[in-house]
């Protein structure tokens, strides 16, 4: 798991990033110092404990890399690549997802909560107990999925597809659907319970 350290810069309590003693907001010069992250991650396939909490991932590749135990929360993410990735008690809570790919990917123990995410691809993916509660999602792709007793307890989903998706024990109670797929999954094995004013689940 990733270690806390606190932001050295005075009166700060947010944590400190990974390769700095200050967080992502006191980082004096952020484009050099995510350069140098890149640079530094490029080579490398796998990563444990990373604290990289509110920063900004746009445009980058990180296909077939290995996370266990890291810290995302707070991040923007715009146009990056996790295609094949892995994640192992990771935290993304709070994150902004814009046209990202995490095609065949694999997510255990994970937590998405508070998220917001727009056109993203999670075709073919092992999400397996994973939290989305309170996501907000539009036209996000999660077909042909395994869910097992995945969390979307309070979101809000508009335009999402979960084509041929095994559902057994995936929670939707309290999410509001709009133009929600399910076609081909098992959402009998599902549970659900509509948000006021939700135009239905499948029957």
């Amino acid at each position: 798991m990733f270690s806390i350290r606190i932001c050295t810069t005075a009166g700060c309590r947010r944590h400190a990033v990974e390769r700095s003693d200050v967080c992502f907001g006191h980082v004096s010069d952020r484009t050099a110092y995510l350069e140098d992250l890149k640079s530094w991650m490029a080579p490398q396939r796998d990563f444990a404990g990373l604290s990289l909490g509110r920063q900004v991932w746009e445009g980058m590749d990180l296909r077939g890399r290995s996370f266990e135990g890291c810290n995302f929360m707070g991040c923007r993410w715009e146009n990056v690549q996790l295609d094949g990735s892995s994640f192992r008690h990771c935290f993304l809570d709070f994150g902004v997802f814009k046209h990202c790919s995490f095609q065949k990917t694999s997510f255990l123990f994970c937590s998405v909560s508070g998220a917001r995410m727009e056109s993203c691809d999670w075709k073919g993916s092992d999400l397996l107990h994973v939290n989305f509660n309170a996501l907000e999602a539009m036209e996000t792709q999660f077909s042909e999925s395994d869910l097992y007793f995945t969390r979307f307890i309070g979101a809000k989903l508009n335009q999402v597809d979960f084509i041929d998706c095994n559902l057994k024990k995936t929670q939707f109670t309290g999410s509001w659907l709009q133009d929600v797929n399910f076609k081909y999954s098992n959402y009998e094995e599902a549970e659900f319970d509509v948000a006021p004013g939700a135009p239905g689940v499948p029957s």
